[in-house]
């Protein structure tokens, strides 16, 4: 009840924006506060605040292995996650092997290949030869991309990061030294953090808890033209997206969807 009280007033009058309406998305097994939310290629993947991860089955989310994890991701190389002492963690055979390497944030959402940023922003990529073969055993690769990113999410058209002041940052190149580009965000207040689909579009939050649509983003221009509020979401903390849908979690720990 707590819960659903607490979504009302987040969103109270505000239900549709822009194409976008908001709805209260599958709450957490027995309550539990939502931390972090990540989609991609169909799948849902969350982590409440007790670092308990889960996956999302139809309208109800399936507790997994518990491994103490503050942040997780899934995409085409699988389910990944980061645990309370920054280790690396991958989901194999129904339990969490771990991989060498330390990071704050990880997104499994490039082609096959993993990336992330450590806890002096520095930002790292590792290869699909190595994600996808990776079943619990081995050493692996990690190859530095350059800059210095607090979050760094990839898609199919390439990459987005933002710094320690919030600037973003969109790299068409893959894993790869080259190609950042600077991209105008002072007016939105620049973006905390930036999460991109399956599909190649982008979605962050600010400082003060809005999110924005990264528009114009197409092939021939991947890196888009302008900024939307979506003021339907309210206040969040982080938002995820994909196959047209934004997932959220509010400053109370409530999931929360938005379709076009």
């Amino acid at each position: 009840m707590r819960a659903t009280a607490v979504f009302l007033l987040v969103l109270g009058h505000l239900t549709l924006c822009h194409g976008w309406q908001c709805t209260q998305g599958p709450p957490l097994n027995k309550g539990s506060r939502a931390a972090q939310v990540d989609a991609s290629l169909g799948q849902v993947v969350a982590t409440d605040t007790n670092r308990q991860a889960y996956s999302l089955s139809g309208y109800y989310w399936n507790a997994l292995p518990y491994a103490n994890l503050k942040h997780v991701s899934v995409g085409q190389a699988g389910i990944w996650g980061i645990d309370a002492s920054d280790r690396i963690f991958k989901y194999v055979g129904g339990s969490w092997a771990e991989v060498p390497g330390f990071l704050i944030q990880i997104d499994a959402g490039g082609n096959g290949f993993v990336v992330g940023a450590n806890a002096r922003n520095r930002v790292f990529c590792l290869g699909n030869s190595y994600t996808m073969g990776f079943n619990g055993h081995g050493d692996v690769a990690w190859t530095e991309v350059g800059g210095r990113l607090k979050y760094y999410s990839c898609g199919p058209y390439g990459c987005w990061g933002v710094n320690s002041a919030d600037q973003i940052y969109f790299n068409p190149l893959a894993c790869s030294f080259d190609g950042w580009k600077y991209i105008d965000g002072r007016y939105i207040g620049g973006l905390k953090m930036i999460e991109v689909g399956s599909d190649g579009l982008a979605f962050g939050v600010n400082s003060h808890g809005h999110v924005y649509e990264r528009t114009g983003i197409s092939e021939g221009l991947p890196e888009g033209s302008g900024w939307q509020h979506i003021s339907c979401f309210g206040t969040m903390t982080q938002v995820s997206y994909d196959l047209g849908t934004i997932y959220g979690v509010s400053t109370n720990g409530v999931i929360v969807k938005a379709t076009a």
